[in-house]
């Protein structure tokens, strides 16, 4: 009776991923490249925290856009560093006319640490677009003038494909594993887009318009106190308000490199930090993923019972093949769509360390501690969320003790 009805589970779970990942991939195939140029202004957003390491080379590849210099600013957000990197956003400043620097020495009570930083930047920009991305990452010179095509007048949001780059010395199937896992984040986001149900997003690259920014709440009130999720809970903020529309931009021109984990231990807690913030997605995107966890769980459960019971084994086989099926459907075009099929070959392998490794980090993220940036996190700042908001209107002018311009 039990086998039975584990098989029954089994079934039923493994046809509502199925129906999932049909559901995906027909929303990757609307995907299609932007229009014409739009001569938007840009306001691209950098969030820092001890990034001497990697400001400079990030500075230096956002200056040298295609675009004039007048049709964008840079404004990095000095989070709190303690290891120089605003005295290298200021010689950038010298420079270069269009980068200025915020710094921030305390973040209040209630409030994610990044989305403080981030929002505040936010609140200082002056275009009609503004841009997020990281300062460990690089783009290309063509980065914002691809982004401007795809701003319609009724597109709200714009999301780009991020990759890894290899850091030298590090071990090549590690970087693999790594590598399709991220860009599966992406390939997921992109389809989802496309099936008009956003569920995740990368701030690395990620452009919104201000009307819908503001809309939507910005970064602070309800998602504040959830430390991670400055992109995934903003999109789906923006997605809920229902006026604009969210595309997903698909040429490599418009890409971002960022640095992959060092360690297996800061990829785990890197993973975990993400999955903490699923339990404040919106009612459908639970609902969908739930569906997708409870498969894991099933194939993840019936494995080790395979041990004690061997008619178990062809079910357990036929699940941990629909996984990989499923998988292969959507992460093969969706390589070939960004143009990293090279990492096809390690999909087999990755598919079977995926899935105890995606149920711990998630588990670990929603019920348990993560570090982030030499900090330890549970997946909500416990403290009351301030009154503030971070709306333009309320942020132009405000002398605040804590931020220095």
């Amino acid at each position: 009776m039990i086998l039975l009805v584990v098989v029954i589970l089994g079934a039923v779970s493994a046809c509502w991923y199925c129906g999932a990942v049909v559901f995906l991939y027909r929303g990757l195939r609307t995907l299609t490249s932007g229009g014409e140029s739009r001569n938007h202004r840009f306001s691209v957003v950098i969030a820092a925290r001890n990034e001497a390491g990697n400001i400079g080379a990030c500075l230096k590849s956002v200056v040298r856009q295609s675009i004039g210099s007048d049709r964008y600013e840079i404004i990095v957000v000095d989070d709190r560093s303690t290891d120089g990197t605003g005295e290298i956003v200021t010689d950038f400043q010298r420079r270069y006319p269009q980068v200025s620097l915020l710094s921030i020495e305390a973040t209040p009570p209630g409030v994610s640490p990044k989305k403080w930083a981030v929002a505040q930047g936010a609140a200082r920009s002056r275009h009609e677009i503004i841009v997020f991305t990281d300062a460990d990452c690089r783009v290309g010179a063509a980065w914002l003038e691809t982004i401007d095509r795809y701003f319609a007048p009724a597109v709200g949001l714009v999301q780009g494909i991020t990759s890894y780059r290899c850091i030298p010395g590090m071990n090549r199937l590690f970087f693999r594993l790594q590598s399709l896992d991220f860009l599966s984040h992406g390939i997921v986001a992109a389809a989802a887009i496309g099936a008009r149900l956003p569920i995740n997003a990368n701030a690395n690259n990620f452009a919104v318009r201000r009307d819908a920014y503001v809309e939507a709440g910005g970064l602070t009130g309800r998602i504040g106190r959830v430390v991670s999720g400055d992109d995934d809970l903003l999109l789906q903020e923006i997605w809920k308000q229902g006026r604009w529309e969210i595309v997903y931009m698909v040429e490599e021109c418009g890409s971002v490199e960022t640095m992959p984990t060092r360690t297996v231990g800061e990829l785990f807690h890197q993973r975990a930090r993400w999955g903490s913030k699923t339990v404040n997605y919106h009612p459908k995107q639970v609902v969908l993923l739930s569906g997708i966890f409870m498969f894991y769980v099933l194939v993840a459960a019936m494995l080790p019972f395979c041990i004690a019971d061997s008619r178990l084994l062809l079910p357990a086989l036929t699940l941990l093949f629909v996984k990989y099926a499923g998988e292969s459907l959507l992460l093969v075009p969706g390589l070939h769509l960004f143009g990293h099929q090279e990492l096809l070959a390690a999909l087999p392998f990755a598919s079977l360390v995926h899935l105890p490794f995606v149920l711990a980090a998630l588990l670990a993220g929603i019920f348990g501690k993560f570090t982030w940036k030499d900090q330890s996190f549970s997946r909500t700042i416990k403290a009351p969320v301030p009154r503030h908001a971070d709306h333009f209107a309320s942020e132009k002018g405000r002398n605040d003790s804590n931020l220095h311009v």
